[in-house]
């Protein structure tokens, strides 16, 4: 790195340092990884991610604690732009340094919002599956949790809207409820397992039977998995009559009520009947 970029750096850092005001030695120790990266010339192409990255690091370094978000309010680098950065320097200066943890962010999130155990373990079970299923892989880790939070929590009283967890995660609506797709579709029926403990081991297994057979059926081409997904779990909940209704799977899946029905019917159709319980159990 060269001692214009180093120069860049330096004042991107003090300008950090400015507007969060934390402990004097936080933009010392972030310094110290300047100089070190310098050192070593290592290559700087954006001297504001670099500075927003040391920071973090130093504060990992010293426990500070502090979320990306707020670094990043104060400089042009993005969440995902700094985490990003953190590696390279972690890895570069061999730091052992790791992106936030999902668990540990549910952790301080579920204490800051004072829920039950019952939903604090839901959810790291929730977030665990993911891990096992690979939808963590290069995404934010808070938009994550929040997409994990918001599925354990929905079947909550009261329960957290989509705007209550993003904002205590600092992410928007609508990366929460991308998040939450993506962890639906990787893990469909153990979610379905998770949400509904009481439900028969062959709910579960009716759910995957269903899910596997539209992957290749004609009449479900073209349309969202969500949809197709949370039909399956409707189709699944009537055939072995889980306490569940359309509005309580439209809350988790983020799929309309017409669409979940429609999605049952063309199961009803092309699979056979659930149950005839979609009346009684189908309400709104």
């Amino acid at each position: 790195m060269t001692t214009k970029f180093e120069g860049a750096v330096l004042e991107n850092l003090a300008s950090i340092q400015q507007a969060l005001n934390l402990e004097a030695n936080i933009q010392q120790y972030g310094e110290l990884l300047v100089s070190e990266l310098t050192t070593r010339e290592l290559q700087i192409r954006f001297p504001a991610r670099t500075a927003a990255a040391c920071y973090l690091i130093a504060c990992r370094l010293q426990e500070v604690p502090i979320r990306v978000t707020r670094i990043a309010e104060t400089s042009t680098a993005t969440k995902s732009e700094i985490l990003n950065e953190m590696q390279r320097v972690s890895d570069a200066l061999d730091l052992g340094i790791p992106n936030d943890d999902p668990t540990v962010i549910l952790e301080e999130a579920c204490e800051d919002l004072s829920l039950s155990a019952d939903i604090q373990a839901r959810a790291q079970q929730v977030a665990q599956l993911g891990v096992e299923a690979g939808v963590t892989s290069g995404v934010s880790p808070y938009s994550y949790a929040a997409a994990v939070l918001y599925i354990a929590s929905s079947a909550a009283e009261p329960d957290l809207s989509q705007a209550d967890i993003a904002e205590q995660f600092g992410v928007s609506t609508a990366s929460l409820r991308e998040r939450r797709d993506d962890l639906l579709e990787a893990t469909g029926s153990h979610l379905f397992e998770l949400q509904y403990p009481t439900a028969p081991p062959e709910a579960t297994w009716l759910v995957d039977n269903l899910l596997s057979y539209a992957r290749t059926a004609q009449w479900a081409k073209g349309k969202r998995h969500m949809g197709v997904l949370a039909g399956a779990w409707l189709y699944a909940v009537n055939r072995h009559h889980v306490d569940a209704n359309v509005a309580e799977l439209a809350d988790i899946t983020g799929v309309s009520k017409s669409t979940i029905r429609a999605r049952y019917r063309d199961l009803i159709e092309h699979v056979g009947t659930a149950d005839t319980g979609l009346d009684s159990r189908d309400s709104v």
